[in-house]
């Protein structure tokens, strides 16, 4: 049996104003993966994201989330919910 190790990555959630150009976010790991870490959105129309962990979002409405491997073995996960709302209802928000 493997050793559960700790690990986690934040922001939790990010909420931006829809805006003409995309709003990058870095998504920061804490703790020690297993291995190599994997990212992936559930939602590429509304944000994606880049195999460092770099969220791109803000120019489509809507919601998504960010799904977060600590390996290949994908049985250990974390999540990133993403939203991006009509503009002046919300600055960034990364929490």
């Amino acid at each position: 049996m493997s050793e559960t190790q700790y690990w986690d990555v934040f922001p939790k959630s990010i909420k931006v104003s829809k805006v003409a150009y995309p709003v990058s976010v870095s998504l920061t790991l804490r703790g020690t993966p297993r291995g190599t870490v994997i990212f992936e959105s559930a939602n590429t129309g509304v944000a994606t994201v880049s195999a460092e962990g770099v969220v791109s979002l803000g120019t489509t409405l809507g919601g998504s989330e960010i799904t977060v491997y600590d390996s290949d073995d994908r049985d250990s996960v974390r999540f990133v919910r993403v939203e991006v709302v009509e503009y002046g209802k919300s600055d960034i928000q990364v929490s």
